[in-house]
């Protein structure tokens, strides 16, 4: 199965590297709404986390709220919705494997006053057996 194939790649291993892995994925796909929330200011969609898989993407409405946290001084970063996009984030086992090479980043979701938002996360998850190391 070529699921896995590519991801090797950017950090200097052949291109199949992590395919068998993925054989038998334990992938999922969520479906979230938030509702708006007239408070916003006391509410989050989702708290401050890292997604634990592999690779996450992330298909959403132009309502945005999705935060990334910026590395350099730990400020919060509105990411801008662009129509037709999908948004990649590398989950905390590419960075395991990477050896750092490629981090996990911590992101939130906010809620928006006025309009709902709708989002659509696809995580990509190796094998239950696989091991989990650089």
């Amino acid at each position: 199965m070529g699921a896995g194939i590519g991801i090797g790649i950017g950090i200097g291993l052949p291109a199949k590297r992590f395919n068998e892995f993925f054989k038998d994925h334990t992938s999922f796909i969520r479906l979230n709404h938030y509702p708006p929330c007239p408070l916003p200011d006391l509410a989050l969609g989702v708290g401050s986390q890292k997604d634990a898989g592999a690779l996450t993407v992330l298909a959403q409405d132009d309502v945005g709220g999705l935060d990334v946290k910026r590395k350099a001084d730990g400020e919060w970063v509105r990411v801008k919705p662009i129509p037709e996009s999908y948004i990649i984030n590398v989950g905390d086992i590419i960075q395991v494997w990477s050896n750092d090479k490629y981090e996990s980043v911590e992101h939130r979701v906010m809620v928006n006053p006025q309009r709902e938002r709708f989002a659509v996360p696809f995580f990509f998850m190796p094998a239950h057996y696989v091991m989990v190391k650089p």
